[in-house]
């Protein structure tokens, strides 16, 4: 199978001069396997003495996937050139030494890939390698000369190949079914916050065919006057006129999808005071969204978001975006400070918004993704604004 993510890994890796990479995130790992590398969450993931492993030949052709035998199947079925090997953390019939099954399996891991005495590069991600590789790479691979993996596994998930849009679009096609499912919810005053929560879990889940790992938030009333995380659902009934802010991220075969919607609860015309905070985050999704154009830089949308916000008299309240897809919020970031130039097939979800604060009652943020054409933008996820 063609895997164009691990070629990308690989060409930025040969850059830095590795010669390995042994990947141990779960956004890298999932980016240059395939395998949709499980949430750290529930009993499996608890269970693992280690994070799924990849190890990745950087000149040659060998890759390597190091999991608990719990996601052995899973990991074949999913994964494109990769080799599957796995260790027992765990058995309920007799006791079993998971360190040492894990250790086991990565020692012979590292002496198959000629590592043992070997005075080779490879690169490692300092923020999530366990201190016992850490401390086996040391101790057993002494010659071996480590790197940071980071920064090019940053540089090769920049520009999304042909099979990553296919799948954002569909995580943004599953994120769309929630938000309008919200938007129905919402015609109707009096309902809680949680049984509206729920319905859109449910509309996601059936269009996704398969249970959803989410994080976002759903909060109406005053609440929407600030950004405050956690912020909802919560045990909270809507009154006619409550504004009902949603920013919802479901995860889906591995990428992610990030939006947001407000509008007004229960089918009455919206304040001049709300109209102003949802007409202004409107329009600065869309001025932002102009900036974002072969030519251009990252911090231009945020500075379009800024002006826009200005020309009706708010302040923008945090950055306007971010790049999305193995992880929710990727580099480069809407920033007034980024420069990085923009390229045809980045994928952002633009998020300005503004807020009164704490003294206040209204605020609003609109977020939907665009993939970055020669052309200019085309807006996914579109669901019908509530503004």
């Amino acid at each position: 199978m063609n895997n164009l993510e691990l070629e990308r890994a690989r060409a930025e890796l040969k850059a830095i001069g590795a010669d390995f990479a042994l990947l141990s995130s779960g956004d890298n790992v999932t980016y240059v396997s395939h395998f949709e590398v499980p949430v750290n969450f529930g009993a499996l993931e608890t269970l693992s003495f280690a994070p799924s492993l990849a190890l990745v030949g950087v000149r040659e052709a060998s890759a390597t996937l190091l999991v608990g035998n719990f996601y052995q199947g899973w990991a074949e079925q999913q994964s494109a050139d990769f080799n599957v090997v796995s260790y027992e953390p765990v058995n309920w019939f007799e006791p079993v030494n998971g360190r040492e099954n894990f250790l086991g399996r990565l020692r012979e891991m590292l002496r198959q890939a000629g590592l043992n005495g070997s005075s080779a590069t490879l690169a490692v991600e300092e923020k999530t390698l366990p201190a016992v590789v850490l401390r086996l790479l040391m101790e057993e691979f002494p010659q071996v000369r480590l790197v940071e993996a980071g920064d090019a596994l940053a540089a090769a998930r920049m520009i999304k190949t042909a099979r990553e849009l296919e799948l954002l679009r569909f995580a943004a096609e599953v994120n769309k079914a929630g938000h309008t499912e919200l938007l129905r919810q919402t015609r109707e005053a009096g309902k809680n916050e949680f049984v509206m929560w729920a319905a859109v879990i449910n509309a996601m889940e059936l269009k996704a065919g398969h249970p959803l790992m989410v994080f976002g938030e759903l909060v109406t009333g005053a609440r929407c006057k600030m950004v405050a995380y956690p912020g909802g659902p919560k045990d909270v009934t809507t009154k006619a006129g409550d504004l009902a802010l949603m920013d919802m991220s479901p995860r889906v075969n591995g990428y992610w999808s990030d939006t947001t919607n407000t509008m007004v609860v229960g089918g009455v015309a919206a304040t001049a005071k709300q109209k102003l905070y949802g007409v202004a985050a409107r329009e600065a999704f869309h001025a932002a969204a102009e900036m974002l154009r072969p030519g251009r830089q990252a911090k231009d949308a945020y500075l379009a978001a800024e002006a826009t916000f200005e020309k009706h008299g708010l302040k923008i309240g945090h950055y306007a975006g971010h790049q999305i897809g193995v992880a929710v919020n990727e580099a480069p970031r809407l920033v007034p400070y980024d420069e990085t130039p923009i390229r045809a097939g980045m994928v952002f979800s633009i998020e300005p918004g503004a807020y009164e604060g704490p003294n206040g009652d209204s605020g609003a943020r609109m977020e939907k993704s665009v993939i970055v054409h020669e052309s200019g933008p085309e807006i996914i996820c579109d669901f019908e604004w509530g503004f």
